[in-house]
């Protein structure tokens, strides 16, 4: 996987919990990410994981740390949705 599709598969999971938290539920015409995750056997690890990172971001990146905690919060959430995907 290169890193233009790491940042959207990535992205696409933040999405799709993003949507289901507002209360949004997959439809026909909806991306097989939304239509997933919900019954993922990892979404409570990536749901955690997305925490986390909000919870340590206070509103920039602003150094070459930073930046780092988002590239491994992006790899670590795909390997999570890629590694038990149902």
């Amino acid at each position: 996987m290169d890193e233009k599709e790491l940042l959207e598969l990535s992205d696409e999971i933040v999405n799709a919990m993003t949507k289901l938290v507002l209360g949004e539920k997959p439809g026909f015409l909806s991306g097989t990410v939304f239509k997933k995750l919900a019954s993922h056997s990892r979404f409570n690890e990536m749901k955690q994981l997305y925490c986390e990172l909000l919870q340590t971001f206070d509103g920039t990146y602003s150094d070459a740390t930073e930046l780092k905690k988002l590239t491994d919060f992006r790899y670590k959430l795909v390997e999570l949705f890629q590694s038990a995907q149902i």
